[in-house]
């Protein structure tokens, strides 16, 4: 069994979680839009309020992933 190159691992682990958390991140950001139509087109109801709290939550551990992978990499 041949073993995989340490620069070749660190690719596919950054590409694996940065690509996750970017993915999520734009997900997110994408139905927070959504969810703040809906706010003001005057609907202001408590699950609204929760899914934009989640929805939050989700950019936040996107934001953290995709920092996280940039700074594996040695870009920041």
């Amino acid at each position: 069994m041949t073993e995989l190159p340490d620069g070749v691992f660190r690719l596919l682990i950054s590409l694996f979680t940065g690509g996750l958390a970017g993915a999520w991140l734009i997900h997110d950001l994408l139905f927070l839009a959504r969810v703040r139509r809906r706010w003001r087109a005057g609907h202001r109801d408590p699950i609204a309020a929760d899914q934009a709290f989640g929805y939050l939550a989700g950019i936040a551990v996107g934001i953290i992933g995709v920092v996280g992978t940039l700074r594996f990499n040695g870009v920041f």
